[in-house]
């Protein structure tokens, strides 16, 4: 994590006015992070019992097992991103309000830019945390017990999936960098478009402005995902197929093949929720930096909440 990052999770932190909810909540989100990867293993068992004759009575209670799981699951995870909802919602009053007191502007049109920076900013933190929430914790989990997982079930996944997420992470910060660059021209061309639209009936150049930065930024997440979508593709056939190779020479049962390609599978989408959270920090640290340039006419000191 770097300086600038844990600088604004500081500030947000600081702007919020329900930390304990905040803290509580997160916490319960995260115990529910682990029981998918629990649900994947115990499916896999039951293949396994399949696989080698067990009774009905034995694959039976594993099925019971799972159904409870399956709704602690849902217990744990609706109950908390439900109230998540609620806190976020509260954080992005608490942003309006600390920062739109006392804005100190003799123009209007000074006036307009500073709010929406402002509301570019707090919308960019209440995406950031609903992306956190759902699925980024289960991201965080993941990213850290799967390896673990995989290290004793198969070595040679183990450094396969290492390589596929060292590229994957190598490439999505080269294209965060030029991600970051177009969508500061987005945000400062939205404040200017805005800002005319308020005051004027004239505004079709801000508005071409707009529409030709905002072109730009998505065709660069075009490139960015189409890029990380197939290097993924790439290593998941490979393990795929290494894999294949080994239930065919009897090293792995099938009920292996379940098991590991299951947690490989959720490779993909951690890492792709870790790609969003970037993305989405990425827009808080642009329209925290745009918000920066109306400092002067803000009330609140920045280096207070820093």
């Amino acid at each position: 994590m770097t300086k600038d990052t844990r600088q604004l999770i500081k500030m947000i932190l600081k702007m919020t006015t329900d930390k304990n909810s905040l803290f509580f909540w997160l916490f319960v989100r995260f115990l529910s992070a682990f029981f998918p990867l629990l649900s994947v293993y115990l499916f896999s068992s039951v293949i396994k019992l399949l696989e080698n004759g067990q009774s009905v009575q034995f694959i039976t209670k594993l099925s019971i097992l799972i159904l409870i799981v399956f709704i602690i699951d849902n217990l744990t995870r609706l109950i908390s991103t439900t109230k998540l909802n609620f806190v976020i919602n509260n954080i992005q009053s608490d942003i309006h309000n600390l920062l739109s007191t006392g804005i100190k502007t003799k123009k209007k049109s000074l006036r307009h830019k500073s709010v929406q920076a402002i509301r570019n900013f707090s919308d960019a933190v209440v995406a950031t945390l609903t992306i956190f929430k759902q699925p980024g914790i289960d991201s965080f989990v993941s990213f850290f017990s799967i390896p673990i997982i995989l290290f004793f079930l198969d070595f040679k996944v183990f450094i396969l999936q290492l390589a596929y997420m060292l590229t994957y992470l190598w490439i999505d910060v080269y294209t965060t960098e030029r991600y970051v660059v177009l969508k500061n021209k987005h945000n400062a061309s939205l404040e200017a478009y805005y800002a005319k639209f308020q005051d004027s009936d004239h505004f079709k150049r801000e508005q071409r402005q707009l529409n030709n930065c905002f072109k730009q930024l998505t065709s660069w997440a075009f490139t960015e995902w189409f890029t990380l979508q197939n290097s993924a593709k790439i290593f998941y056939t490979i393990i795929l197929f290494y894999l294949l190779l080994t239930v065919h020479n009897s090293q792995h049962q099938i009920s292996d093949l379940v098991l590991i390609m299951g947690y490989v599978t959720s490779t993909q989408a951690f890492l792709n929720s870790f790609s969003n959270i970037k993305d989405s920090l990425a827009d808080t640290k642009v329209a925290l930096k745009r918000l920066a340039t109306s400092r002067n006419h803000l009330a609140i000191d920045f280096d207070d909440l820093v």
